[in-house]
C-alpha cells in the first residue's frame, strides 16, 4: 500500500463494514464489523485487508488519516 491509497483503504474498509479506527496515537483497529450480527462483515474486511497488501510502513499516516476524520478513540 502506498501512502496515495490511504483514503481509499478507509473508505473501503468502512463500506466493507469495519469500525475502523484510532486507538489514540498508538494504532488503529480495522477487524471489529459495526453490525457484530454481520458474519459477510468479517469476509469483506479481510478480502479489503488483502486487497491493499503491506501498510505498517503508514501507520501513522493511517492514524492521522483517521483522527483528522473523526473516527479515533483516546486511549
Amino acid at each position: 500500500m502506498t501512502h496515495d491509497e490511504i483514503e481509499a483503504f478507509v473508505a473501503a474498509m468502512i463500506e466493507a463494514g469495519s469500525n475502523i479506527q484510532a486507538i489514540g496515537t498508538v494504532g488503529y483497529v480495522v477487524a471489529e464489523p459495526v453490525d457484530p450480527d454481520d458474519k459477510e462483515a468479517d469476509r469483506r474486511i479481510e478480502l479489503v485487508s488483502r486487497a491493499f497488501g503491506e501498510r505498517d510502513h503508514l501507520k501513522h499516516e493511517i492514524i492521522a488519516y483517521l483522527t483528522k476524520n473523526g473516527r479515533v478513540v483516546r486511549a
